[in-house]
């Protein structure tokens, strides 16, 4: 018994001698790392659309085609690619790791031109968008360079927003916003969208390119306009989902409101 007393109090002090050289070794790599600047954890909104695509399909990213298909990756001495590699496979992991479909919406910015129609007749007025470059049969995708092809969104229920009626009371609103009246003039769409689907193993060729798609469904959109005589960006018209309602209300909150007072806390008791 005395032997494995021992044995166990020797067995401790290397045990703990083992973790304190593992540690300082911890450190000193992370050090190195950093020094590299390996601990950049910066990701591109590109690069968030490319992680919803992946979680949606419930796929991990091939991280090697995704790095080496990049100009920088490219155009890098062959000394210097493999670094750049380890670096790049560390930031976009870490993305990827803590990229949350749920809760982590894709935002897009789209330019389009709008035309405001008034009330006549009897009908309603209308306010109308259209795509530049676009003819009026064909479905705008958004994509994604991925490799050596590009990740397709297509935003579910979006023409639904193309052509929209307007109660009497947003008519006068949006009326007294717009530059002019029955003509086109500049507008901007910022769109948050949820990845409600994705396939990364079914694709489609394309100019001898690979063509994955990926469904997005409409959280937020607005209308805005840049105003000719003020100077000023209004917002024309805006939509919020019914499931996104609470997370958009908690979003657009003051900062000050989203935690509770401290007080509060002892209110109930």
């Amino acid at each position: 018994m005395e032997k494995y007393d021992c044995y166990f109090m020797n067995y401790k002090k290397y045990l703990k001698l083992f973790n304190l050289v593992i540690l300082l070794l911890f450190i000193q790599s992370n050090s190195v790392i950093a020094q590299n600047g390996y601990y950049e954890t910066t990701v591109t909104p590109e690069e968030q659309a490319i992680f919803a695509f992946f979680r949606a399909a419930k796929e991990a990213p091939d991280y090697d085609l995704w790095i080496k298909s990049k100009s920088k990756y490219k155009n890098l001495p062959e000394s210097k690619k493999e670094g750049f590699l380890i670096k790049e496979i560390m930031r976009l992991g870490q993305g990827y790791g803590a990229f949350d479909i749920d809760t982590d919406l894709i935002e897009i910015k789209i330019n389009t031109v709008s035309k405001y129609i008034p009330a006549k007749d009897g009908k309603p007025a209308r306010i109308t968008f259209r795509f530049l470059n676009l003819g009026n049969n064909e479905i705008p995708t958004f994509n994604y360079k991925f490799g050596d092809g590009y990740i397709s969104m297509i935003i579910n229920k979006f023409a639904f927003f193309s052509n929209l009626k307007l109660s009497p009371e947003k008519d006068k609103v949006i009326r007294d916003k717009i530059p002019y009246e029955d003509d086109e003039f500049d507008t901007e769409l910022e769109v948050h969208l949820k990845i409600s689907s994705a396939d990364y193993k079914n694709f489609k060729i394309v100019r001898d390119k690979r063509q994955w798609f990926m469904i997005g469904e409409i959280a937020y959109i607005k209308c805005s306009v840049d105003s000719y005589y003020t100077q000023q960006n209004y917002i024309l018209w805006d939509y919020v989902a019914p499931w996104y309602e609470q997370a958009f209300r908690i979003k657009n909150m003051p900062e000050e409101e989203k935690y509770p007072h401290p007080y509060d806390l002892f209110k109930d008791r």
